[in-house]
């Protein structure tokens, strides 16, 4: 089998949960195409709709008529998102709020107490179910500064104690020891928020007045671009070019990890899009090494070590992601679910302590995917049988639908 092809992908999903968010507190109307069509991002449309914004399909294009925003009715039904119920939090609270988050199962498992703690400094009254969902937030009496030191690298939690700061009395400062993607105080900035950045620290103003409107064709999710990069790199012969994917620095680590296996991506046609880096980028099938990827590369892979796992799979000798602990806390336990996929298959993996190893050589057993119900490990060991077997038996393929429900099509389309 060979891939041979160019592609166009759907918005990255970081920055259209931030895009839907932010219009609704915007001056005016903002205009949005490439959006993101995975369920994550309905369920912040439907949030943000339970606060009374206006949101239109005219077309391609999505249209927010940004408003000052009510207190919703009923609990606000996060779905599975863990972006959508906690940069709520934050969101939500700044508007003086108050308001009820609610999930699916497997987003009632994950910790909320990494953005209840700030904001409850900043002097929201809150009760959750143990640290976990349901969460009642009131913020009706207003929000008190904070100087935050971040326990652990999230854009979600920095993104969350930043969203607050717009409404809080006076200037909120984070410090971040380990960066993580900054997606958000892009955005804060382009759309003229006083948000200054001084090496570790992040200062941010309340709101003097209402954030510009915008127009924006979101870049293509460099998360899903792997599932498809993968497949070019690990098949003899093959290229793939995705078109206008996200470049920001904060999530090319994908490419610089693809890098120390051996795989070099050519850059094209660069640009900035409001405050964004992006390009074209092109692989080639290539032969893959194994390597170490140390503990501060992990924050800008978390999204991507399913797959990167599947392709150290295929390389030389021994792989070893270090510092993955906070794949426990995603979607599924993903570190256990990627040993597990990975050892049906017939290759050596194991945890050593917060390490992942992957002893690489060809998957050897055609087994039936267990996807955990998380769509970034269905995916990723979709790509493997492929690979390996040019054909692939899956327990469960609906949880795809959460950030890529065209995946299927797009394989088809590069496969040809």
């Amino acid at each position: 089998m060979i891939v041979n092809s160019t592609i166009s992908l759907p918005g990255d999903k970081s920055i259209s949960h931030r895009s839907i968010m932010l219009a609704s507190i915007a001056s005016g109307v903002s205009s949005i195409t490439n959006l993101n069509d995975g369920e994550d991002l309905q369920s912040t449309i439907k949030a943000m709709q339970s606060c009374g914004v206006l949101i239109e399909k005219e077309g391609d294009t999505i249209v927010v008529t940004g408003s000052t925003l009510k207190n919703p009715t009923e609990p606000i039904d996060c779905g599975n998102s863990g972006t959508t119920s906690r940069l709520l939090t934050g969101l939500l609270s700044s508007q003086h709020l108050s308001f009820s988050l609610i999930g699916d199962e497997s987003l009632s498992k994950r910790p909320m107490n990494r953005v209840i703690t700030p904001l409850a400094e900043m002097g929201c009254t809150i009760t959750s179910n143990d640290g976990l969902l349901p969460l009642h937030i009131d913020a009706s009496m207003g929000l008190d500064t904070i100087n935050y030191e971040m326990p652990i690298a999230s854009a979600q939690v920095k993104s969350a104690v930043l969203l607050a700061g717009l409404g809080s009395q006076n200037i909120c400062t984070i410090k971040e020891l380990k960066h993580s993607r900054d997606h958000t105080e892009i955005m804060l900035e382009s759309m003229g928020a006083d948000i200054e950045i001084n090496g570790d620290n992040i200062d941010i103003k309340p709101l003097s007045s209402a954030l510009r409107s915008f127009t924006m064709d979101i870049p293509a999710d460099p998360s899903s671009a792997a599932f498809f990069i993968a497949l070019a790199v690990l098949l003899k012969g093959s290229s793939l070019t995705v078109q206008n994917i996200l470049l920001n620095p904060t999530r090319t680590g994908f490419i610089d990890v693809l890098g120390k296996m051996g795989v070099q991506g050519l850059v094209s046609n660069p640009t900035i899009n409001n405050g964004e880096s992006c390009g074209d980028i092109q692989f080639i099938g290539s032969k893959i090494q194994s390597c170490d990827i140390p503990a501060h590369m992990i924050p800008s892979i978390i999204d991507e070590i399913p797959i990167l796992a599947v392709i150290a799979a295929f390389a030389e000798g021994k792989t070893v992601f270090h510092g993955v602990e906070e794949l426990r806390f995603k979607e599924s336990d993903r570190l256990h679910a990627i040993i597990k996929n990975l050892q049906l298959s017939g290759i050596n993996a194991y945890e050593e302590g917060n390490n992942l190893v992957v002893e690489g050589g060809k998957p050897t057993k055609m087994a039936k995917i267990l996807s955990f119900d998380d769509h970034r490990i269905a995916m990723a060991f979709i790509v493997l049988s492929i690979v390996a077997f040019e054909q692939y038996d899956i327990d469960n393929t609906d949880c795809i639908d959460i950030s890529l429900p065209g995946f299927f099509n797009i394989l088809r389309e590069i496969q040809g």
